[in-house]
C-alpha cells in the first residue's frame, strides 16, 4: 500500500519533480507517476494538479497521468473541466483499454458530483446529471469483466438515490436482484487481498438492508486499509448516495468510518452542521457505542469516547460572518477566566485580529459588523458582537477576544490545555473550523505537530508571542480556529495562517517548509496578565 506523503518535504519533492520534467529530465517521468499516486492516496489533490499538468506537457500520451489530473479536478471542485478532459481521453482510446474504462468511471463520478451539489437535489439540473452519471458507469459494463464490480456498485447506489428523490432513471435496474447475485458471487469466490473487495461487500449489504452484515464488512475493511482515499470514497458513498444516516443502524456505522478516517495521519473529515447536530444527539444517548465496537473492534469504545468528545468540542466552534453576509473566519467559545479577563461565568469568543478588528482593516470586519453562529449546535441563531474584550494586532498575537451581546446557552466552553505537547513524541493536533468559509461545513483535520516556541527550549523572536507549527496547511476561512491536542480535545492555540511552502522554521532553525501556524493560548494569557500588572 502506498503510504501517506502529506507533510514536510511533499511540496518540495513534488515541485522538484515538476521542474525536472520541465527541464527535459526523462528519468523523472516514472518518479512523477509514482508521486501522483502517493498524492492521491494522501488526498493532496491541489498538489497533484501542477505535477499532472507538467507530465501532460512532456508526455501527452501518458493516459494514466491525464486520468489522475481529471480526478484531481473533480476533487478540487471542477467536475465540468474534468468531464472535458475525460471525454477527450476516452475518445482517443479503444473501448477495452484499461484507461478508457477508468475514464468512463470517472465521468460517472464527475456527473455524480454535479448532481449531488445541485441547489435542488431533485431538480432538472440534478436529475440530468444523475442520468448522465448512470449512463457513464453503465457504458463501461461488460467491456472488461474484471472491472465490472465497482461500476455495478455505483449503479446500485445511483439507483437508490434516484428512488429516494423521486427521479425516474431511463434505464434502471432491479437493485435487490443485482445486489444479491453480486453478493453471492463475491462470497463464493476466494477473498482477494484488495480492501476494495470489502467496501463493495459493505455497499451490497446496504442495498439489501442487512445492517449486521454491513458492520461486519466495514469492520474487515477498516482493519485492512489505512488509505484516506479509500475510506473517504466509501464514506462519501454511504453518506451522499445511500443515505445511510437516515437509518439509526447505518448512521452509527457511518460515524465509525468517520472516526476511523480521522484517526489516520493527515485524516480529514468534512461534514455538515446538520450532520454534526444529529451525531451529537446520538452520542449524548450513547446510541453509537455498540456500533463503533462492532465496526472498529476492541478499540471501538475508546474511539467512540474520543469521537464523542470531538463532537462536543465542535459545538463550541462558530463561524464569524458579516451581518447577514459572507463568512469571514472562525471563532470559539471559552470562559473569561481562561485568559484572565474575568470569572468563569463570563463568556468570551476568541478569533483572529485579521478576522475582527476595531477599524475593520481588511480582510477583517469591525465588531459592529460581525455576528457569530454556532452552527453545529444551533445554526439558526446569530449572536451580535457587543465589543472587543482584548486585542493584539496581527503582527503580534493576531487575536481578538470578543464579547457577545447575548449569553450562549446549552454549549460548553472549550477548555485550555495546561501545557503544549512535547516535541519528541510524534504528537498530533486537530483543527476544527470552517475551511474556505463553506456553507454549514466543518473540517476535522489531523496535523502532525512540527515545532513550537514554548518552554523550555523555545526561542520566540517576538517577546511574549509563542508560535506553534503543524503540518497540512488549511484553507482560508480556518482563521481563528481552535487547535486541539490529540488526547483531550483541549485548546493549545489559535490558528491564524498557513502555507504550502515558504514558512520559516521556528527557534532559529535554517530553511522553510509547508506548515500551519497558531499562537499558543498560554502566551495570550501571559500577555493579558502582563497588561493587567502594568
Amino acid at each position: 500500500m502506498i503510504n501517506d506523503t502529506s507533510g514536510e518535504g511533499t511540496i518540495d519533492r513534488t515541485e522538484a519533480l515538476r521542474q525536472r520534467l520541465a527541464a527535459g529530465d526523462g528519468s523523472a517521468r516514472s518518479e512523477a507517476g509514482v508521486q501522483l499516486m502517493r498524492l492521491r492516496e494522501a488526498r493532496d489533490y491541489a498538489a497533484m494538479l501542477p505535477l499532472a499538468e507538467q507530465i501532460a506537457r512532456v508526455a501527452p500520451h501518458d493516459h494514466g497521468a491525464r486520468r489522475l489530473q481529471a480526478q484531481a479536478l473533480i476533487e478540487t471542485g471542477q467536475p465540468s473541466v474534468a468531464i472535458d478532459v475525460l471525454t477527450a481521453l476516452r475518445g482517443r482510446l479503444p473501448a477495452a483499454h484499461p484507461e478508457a474504462v477508468e475514464a468512463s468511471g470517472l465521468l460517472g463520478r464527475a456527473w455524480k458530483d454535479i448532481s449531488l451539489e445541485a441547489a435542488d437535489p431533485a431538480g432538472a439540473v440534478a436529475a440530468e446529471a444523475l442520468q448522465r452519471s448512470f449512463a457513464a458507469y453503465r457504458s463501461a459494463l461488460g467491456v472488461r469483466a474484471d472491472k465490472d464490480d465497482w461500476l455495478t456498485v455505483n449503479l446500485l447506489a445511483l439507483s437508490a438515490r434516484a428512488e429516494r428523490l423521486g427521479i425516474a432513471l431511463v434505464d434502471d435496474l432491479d437493485r435487490t436482484a443485482v445486489a444479491r447475485a453480486m453478493r453471492d458471487r463475491l462470497v463464493a469466490q476466494p477473498e482477494p487481498g484488495d480492501p476494495w473487495y470489502w467496501a463493495e461487500r459493505a455497499e451490497l449489504e446496504v442495498a439489501l438492508g442487512n445492517w449486521p452484515a454491513v458492520a461486519d464488512a466495514v469492520r474487515t475493511y477498516a482493519a485492512r486499509t489505512d488509505s484516506q482515499f479509500q475510506l473517504a470514497s466509501t464514506m462519501r458513498q454511504f453518506d451522499r448516495l445511500w443515505g445511510v444516516d437516515e437509518d439509526p443502524e447505518g448512521a452509527g456505522i457511518l460515524e465509525a468510518i468517520r472516526a476511523r478516517l480521522l484517526s489516520l495521519p493527515g485524516g480529514l473529515v468534512e461534514t455538515s452542521a446538520a450532520a454534526l447536530q444529529h451525531s451529537a444527539a446520538r452520542a449524548s444517548h450513547g446510541a453509537d457505542g455498540a456500533r463503533f465496537e462492532a465496526v472498529l473492534g476492541t478499540e471501538g469504545l475508546q474511539t467512540y469516547a474520543w469521537w464523542q468528545a470531538g463532537l462536543s468540542a465542535a459545538r463550541a466552534v462558530a463561524s464569524v460572518r458579516r451581518r447577514l453576509g459572507k463568512r469571514v473566519g472562525t471563532a470559539w467559545l471559552t470562559s473569561a477566566d481562561v485568559l484572565g479577563l474575568g470569572d468563569r461565568a463570563e463568556q468570551l469568543v476568541v478569533s483572529n485580529a485579521h478576522v475582527v478588528n476595531p477599524d475593520g482593516e481588511r480582510p477583517g470586519i469591525r465588531p459592529d459588523e460581525a455576528e457569530v453562529l454556532f452552527e453545529a449546535a444551533d445554526g439558526g441563531r446569530a449572536y451580535a458582537v457587543a465589543g472587543i474584550a482584548w486585542f493584539s494586532p496581527k503582527e503580534r498575537h493576531d487575536i481578538a477576544v470578543l464579547r457577545l451581546a447575548d449569553r450562549v446557552d446549552g454549549i460548553d466552553p472549550l477548555t485550555v490545555a495546561p501545557a503544549l505537547p512535547p516535541l519528541d513524541a510524534g504528537e498530533r493536533v486537530y483543527v476544527v473550523g470552517h475551511p474556505g468559509g463553506r456553507e454549514l461545513s466543518f473540517s476535522f483535520q489531523d496535523n502532525e505537530l512540527l515545532d513550537h516556541e514554548g518552554p523550555d527550549a523555545g526561542r520566540p523572536p517576538i517577546p511574549g508571542v509563542c508560535r506553534i507549527h503543524y503540518r497540512a496547511p488549511t484553507e482560508g476561512g480556518s482563521s481563528g480556529s481552535p487547535v486541539f491536542n490529540a488526547g483531550q480535545w483541549q485548546v493549545i492555540g489559535v490558528h491564524h495562517f498557513g502555507g504550502q511552502s515558504g514558512m520559516p522554521r521556528l527557534n532559529g532553525l535554517p530553511g522553510s517548509y509547508g506548515a500551519n501556524q497558531a499562537i499558543a493560548i498560554a502566551s495570550i494569557a501571559a500577555a493579558v496578565d502582563q497588561e493587567r500588572k502594568r
